[in-house]
């Protein structure tokens, strides 16, 4: 019986096609449907290189090739290393890095990526070698009128921040990849336009706060059906367990029943709180919190009406942030003159109404400890106390006993 034909191997069509030769065939460019613009390839200290001019006509195609190739010439004769790496290449290895040895919280690294997306545009294929002090200005200038364009202008601190993540890679590529010689100068944010001012989030002072519970209260008792009900009721014990236990949104949504312990401070009782959050050095290590105040009451609450429960289920089963939005509507309390108030708002509003309602002179130590942060950053973004509301602490002088004026006589 006679075989069937062998079927030829499928080779891909070739649809590169070199339009010009300059420079005495040097540099050529090329086609590259479906694409509508040229390429220029050019082979330069034994290697190819291909770049695309952007351009969809030849006459421009060609000007931009040219000044293209005449200064990687330029480059080679000062000695540059024309195929040295880009930044990111050296980008994605300190990335790897990061992950493997976790010198870092999880949530750092994470953060790490995040800005790596963010800023890949900007300087993934430039050379090691072209980012000076110049470049970095540059940058950052760019980010920001990107954004002003975008109408999300970003703030000079988050600016800060995307240079600190070029410095960390640019480190990374002098200390464990030794294709960088040294680190170049970056740019100062002393100036006036640059100048970074720290912006707390803003927060709920005792009265707001009390008026935020008994309206969350009201609200509860209005709905009109069992799973609004029960959603405003999980809500309500959200916020207590936020603010009585100083907690991050992402801390209180991860917590589960076996990370909560009510336990005996003195003569109060607290919760004991294993709290996952962007601290963890590998996303599942946790750090001991406290919920005192309301939170011990707002625990119970939930473990009564979910009996069932098990050990790893969640505490909460919403993520409550459209309904903390309606709540803070029918406040009247989501706009301030620092910002709109969200669920974030909680965690400072925990710590300043310990700093304001605690022992006179509290231990910014202690707390910081408790509250797993640090007393600088509790100092900057979370005592948000007006000075007049302080302004009675120190009013008024200490009163002098009148000295003696009587002379005494020999």
């Amino acid at each position: 019986m006679e075989q069937p034909p062998t079927p030829r191997k499928h080779r891909r069509r070739q649809r590169t096609v070199t339009v010009r030769k300059l420079f005495e065939g040097r540099l050529r460019i090329e086609r590259r449907p479906p694409r509508r613009a040229y390429y220029a390839r050019v082979c330069i200290q034994g290697k190819l290189i291909v770049k695309t001019t952007g351009e969809t006509t030849i006459v421009a195609a060609k000007r931009v090739a040219g000044d293209w190739y005449r200064d990687l010439l330029a480059k080679a004769r000062l000695g540059e290393d024309i195929h040295g790496k880009t930044f990111g290449e050296v980008a994605e290895k300190f990335l790897s890095y990061q992950d493997e040895v976790a010198q870092v919280s999880h949530g750092q690294r994470g953060n790490y990526h995040d800005k790596w997306s963010l800023l890949k545009p900007y300087v993934g294929a430039v050379k090691l070698s072209e980012i000076n002090l110049k470049f970095l200005e540059d940058l950052r200038e760019r980010r920001f009128q990107q954004s002003v364009k975008d109408k999300k202008q970003v703030s000079a601190s988050t600016l800060k921040k995307d240079l600190i993540f070029v410095r960390l890679v640019l480190k990374h590529a002098v200390e464990r990849e030794h294709c960088l010689d040294q680190l170049p100068a970056f740019p100062s944010f002393a100036q006036q336009k640059w100048k970074i001012v720290p912006k707390p989030r803003p927060f709920f002072n005792k009265a707001e706060y009390d008026k935020l519970k008994a309206t969350a209260s009201m609200r509860i008792r209005e709905a009109d059906n069992l799973r609004l009900r029960e959603e405003r009721q999980e809500l309500y014990d959200f916020i207590l367990m936020c603010v009585g236990g100083c907690l991050r949104v992402d801390e209180a949504r991860n917590l589960r029943f076996k990370d909560v312990e009510i336990v005996r401070q003195g003569k109060e009782e607290v919760l004991r709180l294993q709290v996952l959050g962007k601290h963890s050095p590998d996303g599942r290590t946790a750090e001991v919190g406290f919920g005192m105040y309301g939170a011990v009451p707002a625990f119970r609450r939930i473990r009564k009406r979910r009996p069932e429960a098990k050990p790893d289920d969640p505490l909460f089963l919403h993520h409550h942030r459209d309904g903390f939005r309606e709540l803070l509507e029918a406040c009247k309390m989501r706009q301030t003159d620092r910002g709109k108030r969200n669920l974030k708002s909680l965690r400072p509003t925990g710590i300043s109404l310990r700093l304001d309602l605690g022992p006179a002179n509290p231990d910014l130590r202690a707390l910081a400890k408790i509250v797993r942060t640090s007393p600088q950053m509790i100092h900057q973004f979370y005592d948000q106390t007006r000075p007049a509301e302080l302004l009675d602490r120190v009013m008024g002088f200490r009163k002098t006993e009148k000295r003696s004026t009587d002379k005494t006589t020999d």
